[in-house]
């Protein structure tokens, strides 16, 4: 008799072992469930209309270009630019800056170096190709954007 109960007493322990081992595994079995991830839509920016016009001139054989704005949008408070083009060497370049008009200024023109310049000495770039122009306009409206290719003569 005292065999049995030791036999169901082992019994009863490698149950309740069986039971909370598979209680315990299922509390850190993780799931492949993926949480479901918010998906951003990108914003489009509106061109501005036609009544915008934009130059690019080239100067000094082609170190500097001037960049020409008219049709300023009324209500503008700042233009971000990004000049950005291939050199010879196949590297990719470019120069990026914010111009900063007035209230009642329709129109802007700035002298662009394409190249690096420090202590008053300037290494130029030799671009090949188009030269890709972005700009965009921020103000009262939202936001705007204009992009085109020039090719330097």
């Amino acid at each position: 008799m005292k065999n049995q109960q030791v036999i169901i007493g082992i019994m009863v322990a490698v149950v309740l072992l069986g039971v909370g081992i598979g209680v315990m595994g299922t509390r850190n079995k993780k799931t492949n469930i993926s949480p479901i991830k918010e998906v951003k839509k990108e914003e489009v920016i509106p061109t501005v209309d036609a009544s915008v016009k934009v130059e690019l001139t080239p100067l000094s054989g082609n170190k500097e270009v001037v960049l020409r704005i008219d049709g300023i949008l009324q209500g503008t408070s700042t233009i971000e630019y990004t000049l950005s083009y291939l050199t010879r060497e196949q590297a990719s370049q470019g120069v990026i800056g914010t111009i900063k008009p007035t209230a009642d200024e329709k129109s802007y023109e700035k002298r662009i170096t394409l190249g690096t310049c420090s202590s008053g000495t300037c290494i130029y770039h030799n671009v090949q190709g188009a030269i890709s122009v972005a700009l965009k306009f921020t103000g009262t409206y939202g936001e705007k954007i204009f992009e085109k290719d020039f090719t330097l003569e």
